[in-house]
């Protein structure tokens, strides 16, 4: 009597756990924040980056070594910390960009202003969201903001709120 093989993912412990996924999703999004396509990422680092091997680190396809990450960040002018995993308890309970505010603020832009209209943009064609007025920001929209201009959570927040962008945000953030 033979019995079946038994199945395996290959290597669970670091290409299937949640915090690895999320920190590939969050290198994508370090991609993403600096305007960078996977094509323009070659490009710009003259072959070292090669697209298709990028991509394949965001999709989970190949490993990531914790060297090739650090580089990869510095690439992208962020801090490796920026890849880390947020807690449940970190994050807000519901952000809503007012963008009525954000388009006044189109004519003094400053880092802050710039990637949430480039994040906003985004988002709005993603969505397919036609609106106009308001946007809820997700968790994910909030991490990206994040990794775009080199700050955490609470700082994001804090500069949003200093430019009248939030319509509501949990105020014990």
């Amino acid at each position: 009597m033979s019995e079946e093989p038994e199945e395996r993912e290959l290597d669970p412990e670091a290409h299937r756990c949640e915090n690895y996924i999320g920190s590939l999703a969050r290198l994508r999004g370090l991609r993403l924040a600096a305007g960078l396509t996977l094509k323009q990422v070659e490009i710009k680092s003259r072959g070292t980056w090669k697209a298709v091997v990028v991509g394949s680190y965001e999709r989970g396809n190949r490993h990531l070594s914790l060297l090739k990450a650090v580089e990869l960040c510095e690439f992208y002018g962020a801090d490796i910390s920026a890849l880390g995993q947020l807690t449940k308890g970190d994050e807000p309970d519901r952000l809503i960009l007012d963008l009525h505010q954000l388009q006044k603020m189109r004519d003094l832009p400053d880092e802050v202003t710039l990637q949430t209209q480039r994040l906003a943009t985004r988002i709005i064609a993603k969505r397919a969201d036609r609106n106009g007025s308001v946007l809820s920001l997700r968790g994910s929209d909030l991490e990206t903001l994040e990794i775009g201009l080199g700050r955490n959570q609470r700082e994001v927040i804090d500069l949003l709120k200093r430019r009248g962008l939030l319509l509501r945000a949990r105020d014990s953030i």
